[in-house]
């Protein structure tokens, strides 16, 4: 790039340079500071030494952009931007007559749908498939479908049509929100519609406010107020559009996730479908926060089916042993049972005459009753059991020859049901593989040792994990490239949680004043102190939980960070134990040694 020359005359640099601008008349026309100015450039990979320094046609234009401002040099001083950049791979107007006729009665209930369509049209987008007045459950609403420009699309991570709703209430009430997130679902069934997203138009002068309380109440869903300016400038929709979309995280995440949210998996997936095709009870064992019940809630969501019924329990809220755990199981199982068969309107009577305690043989002679009538409609039930290691606590109690034998004669239960019902099976998941592997439970020869199978939920491989960073990031306009990616592998070693939390970490650091936003690897790296920091307390839990649950397990790990030219040595002697420390995604073979992967170098 050409620089200011100080020792050229300033007529003649005047004359070589008329289409470039100084940093600090960038500054003053965005209104922002020379130093903000120069961080963006250097963003978008244009070094400049000072405010002083030239930036060519290009570039300024580029920055201008990212800011939201466009060639406004260019028309003689203005700063009214245009709209040209977001009409780039325009839509053709809907021609179909229906389509045309469904649209003029949405505007003839709605007006301002008319100014809506001119403005669309001026960013290259376009209004289909609308319904007026008639709407289930929000009388006198109506809806459209929009599909927009390639360029916003491009921008803000679209790839379908979005929902488009008006309600013509000047106290949009909560019923109606939900009414529209309905018809969004079933939308969903006929069309290729953005799930997580819908743009509201209302009358009411508190809508943005309320729009933005009930989005925060419905996990990762957006609804953006249709609240534009009287002047039709189409670039406030583009900086309406970026003050939402930009604005909210999708990669941090709490609890479990399925759908569009769910990555990766998909081979563990088809294994535990075919297991519960073929009645093959299976164990799902792996970290804490590594993704187990994601899994579980997925497999039902994808799997289930008027004939196929999913009951998944989490453990954790029940007593542990040495206090018996199983009446409190059998209770809950109960409910859960009766709640969904009576929900489908099937046969629930043998269990809902149970009494409120009932006793391992009553629950069984009831279930099983329930089960044989079932089979006669082809229903099967799945029965999930979250969070096992409740269960097998082995600082509590010696769980080959404790005594709490209600737990091996429950899970006895559960295999003989199998065994005798073509319409049952149970899937297990948690930590600990112990309550599969141990040769005895609780006194009891083990009913599952050598019957169920164990299956272990490692870290992401690389490409799921590229998958899961590209695919949400898109739906916050942001782009990631192949250096950072790898970044954000090697700090993780794949861990789902992991890898969420310092993508994060790293969106948080991303300007939400642009629409240009791309993560590189030099932002990722400048992150990772910190958030190694605060996830500290994490992977203290996670190990902590390794050390309760497998002791030989930590031992071995203790060795390899103390004193690895032995670990070969003792992993020898204890090999069921390096098997799960690899499956676990702790340890990995390297050439003809071991490491500890990234998760553990955390610590």
């Amino acid at each position: 790039m050409h620089r200011y020359d100080p020792g050229q005359p300033v007529a003649q640099q005047r004359g070589k340079d008329h289409v470039r601008q100084r940093v600090h008349e960038l500054a003053k026309e965005l209104g922002i500071s020379s130093l903000k100015v120069m961080a963006r450039l250097a963003e978008q990979g244009v070094n400049v030494r000072s405010a002083s320094s030239l930036v060519d046609e290009t570039s300024a234009t580029r920055l201008k952009e990212s800011f939201g401002q466009y060639d406004a040099a260019a028309q003689a001083g203005s700063t009214t931007p245009r709209p040209a950049t977001w009409s780039a791979g325009a839509v053709r107007p809907p021609t179909h007559p229906e389509t045309l006729r469904h649209l003029n009665l949405l505007k003839q209930a709605f007006p301002v749908v008319e100014d809506h369509q001119t403005i669309l049209a001026k960013l290259g987008s376009q209004f289909f498939y609308s319904v007026a007045g008639e709407v289930s459950g929000a009388d006198g609403c109506g809806f459209a479908l929009v599909r927009f420009s390639g360029a916003i699309e491009s921008a803000f991570g679209l790839t379908r049509e979005v929902l488009f709703f008006y309600s013509p209430h000047r106290d949009l009430q909560m019923r109606t929100f939900q009414a529209a997130k309905r018809i969004l679902t079933r939308l969903q069934h006929r069309r290729e519609v953005t799930p997580d997203m819908m743009v509201v138009w209302s009358p009411d002068p508190r809508l943005r406010e309320r729009l933005d309380d009930w989005s925060n109440s419905s996990k990762n869903f957006l609804a953006i107020p249709l609240d534009l300016p009287d002047d039709g400038d189409p670039i406030a929709f583009i900086k309406l559009l970026s003050s939402y979309v930009f604005t909210r995280d999708l990669f941090y995440e709490t609890t479990p996730v399925r759908g569009d949210r769910f990555f990766g998996r998909r081979q563990l997936l088809q294994t535990l479908r075919d297991d519960i095709r073929n009645q093959r009870v299976a164990g799902l064992f792996g970290l804490r926060k590594a993704g187990k019940t994601s899994v579980l809630t997925e497999l039902a969501q994808t799997f289930s089916s008027p004939e196929k019924i999913f009951i998944l329990r989490d453990l954790e809220s029940l007593p542990s042993p040495p206090e018996d755990p199983v009446p409190d199981l059998l209770k809950d199982l109960v409910d859960d049972l009766v709640t969904e068969l009576r929900r489908r309107e099937l046969a629930a009577q043998a269990l809902a005459d149970l009494p409120a305690n009932p006793g391992i043989s009553e629950f069984k002679r009831a279930f099983q009753t329930v089960l044989r009538t079932l089979a006669e409609d082809g229903t099967t039930i799945v029965l999930m059991l979250d969070e096992i290691e409740y269960l097998t606590p082995s600082d509590r109690i010696d769980i080959c020859e404790g005594d709490m034998t209600s737990v091996a004669q429950l899970l006895g239960v559960l295999r003989s049901l199998v065994q005798e019902n073509t319409n049952f099976t149970f899937l297990l998941s948690g930590l600990t593989s112990s309550i599969i592997e141990s040769g005895r439970l609780y006194g009891r020869p083990n009913p599952l040792f050598s019957w169920a199978k164990a299956t272990f939920l490692a870290p992401f491989e690389k490409h799921e994990a590229d998958d899961l960073a590209r695919s949400v990031g898109q739906k916050m306009g942001i782009s990631i490239d192949a250096g950072a990616l790898d970044a954000l592998f090697e700090a993780t070693g794949g861990h789902a949680f992991l890898y969420r939390h310092l993508a994060s970490n790293v969106v948080h650091e991303l300007p939400v004043d642009t629409f240009h936003r791309e993560i590189k690897k030099p932002l990722v790296l400048r992150t990772i102190t910190e958030w190694r920091r605060q996830v500290a307390g994490n992977m203290r839990e996670m190990l902590d939980h390794v050390k309760r649950y497998y002791p030989d397990e930590s031992y071995l790990l203790e060795i390899l960070t103390d004193e690895p030219e032995s670990f070969a040595a003792f992993a020898e002697d204890a090999p069921l134990a390096l098997g799960h420390l690899i499956s676990l995604g702790l340890v990995q073979k390297v050439d003809n040694t071991y490491e500890l992967t990234p998760v553990l170098h955390l610590l």
